[in-house]
C-alpha cells in the first residue's frame, strides 16, 4: 500500500514539474516601448558627431525564443523637423519602405534559470532587414533579469550597421548635397536597450 501511495506521489510531483518546466519553455515576452531605446549615430564632416533615435519601436520573444523587433522608420527622431523628413523621404524612403526589423534566436533555456537581479552576457546573432536587405550581426548583449519575469536587454558595445549594404549610398549622397555638408559616415554605430515583459 505504501508503495503504491509512493508511486502516486512520484507521479504527481513529475507531472506538477512537466508543467512548471512547460510554462518556463513556453513563456512569451513583449517589448516595452516606454522603456526601451534605439539610438544611432552620425557624423557629417568628419568631425560632428549627433545622437538620434527612433521613437516608435515594437516587439516580442514568441515561445520557440525567437525575437523580433521592428523599427517605425518613420518615428526618427534627430531634433531637428526638417531633418527628420529629409531623411524619411530621401534615405528611408517610409512610403515604399516603412519599417525595418531585427530578428534573433534567443536562448530561452538560460533566460529561463535567471533570477531577479542576475546579469548575463550572452552571444547573439543579429540579422537587420533594411530596404530588402539582409545584414548579419554576430554581437554580445547584458541581459539583466528584472522582477515579474521581465529582461532588460543592452548592446555591450555599438553596433556598427553599413549603409552600403542596404543600398542606401545615394540617399546619404542626397542628404549630403541638400545640407551643404563635406560628407556623411556611411558607417553607423547603433545602440539599444529593450525591454520584455511577460505575457
Amino acid at each position: 500500500m505504501k508503495t503504491s501511495v509512493g508511486k502516486v506521489f512520484s507521479k504527481i510531483v513529475i507531472l506538477a514539474s512537466g508543467i512548471i518546466f512547460s510554462q518556463q519553455t513556453l513563456a512569451s515576452w513583449h517589448l516595452d516601448p516606454l522603456q526601451s531605446e534605439l539610438h544611432f549615430i552620425t557624423v557629417k564632416n568628419s568631425a560632428i558627431t549627433e545622437v538620434h533615435s527612433f521613437r516608435t519601436i515594437s516587439g516580442m520573444v514568441n515561445e520557440q525564443g525567437m525575437a523580433v523587433v521592428d523599427i517605425d522608420l518613420a518615428s526618427v527622431n534627430t531634433h531637428i523637423e526638417i531633418r527628420d523628413e529629409r531623411i524619411k523621404d530621401m534615405l528611408f524612403n517610409v512610403v515604399n519602405y516603412p519599417e525595418a526589423s531585427l530578428s534573433a534566436q534567443v536562448d530561452l533555456k538560460a533566460l529561463n534559470t535567471m533570477k531577479v537581479g542576475d546579469i548575463k552576457t550572452m552571444p547573439l546573432k543579429i540579422d537587420l532587414s533594411l530596404h530588402d536587405h539582409q545584414q548579419k550581426i554576430e554581437t554580445k548583449v547584458s541581459v539583466s533579469a528584472l522582477s515579474d519575469g521581465a529582461f532588460q536587454v543592452n548592446t555591450l558595445e555599438p553596433i556598427v550597421i553599413d549603409i552600403n549594404t542596404f543600398d542606401l549610398g545615394e540617399g546619404v549622397k542626397a542628404l549630403q548635397d541638400v545640407a551643404k555638408l563635406d560628407s556623411i559616415a556611411t558607417s553607423i554605430p547603433v545602440t539599444a536597450q529593450f525591454v520584455f515583459q511577460p505575457e
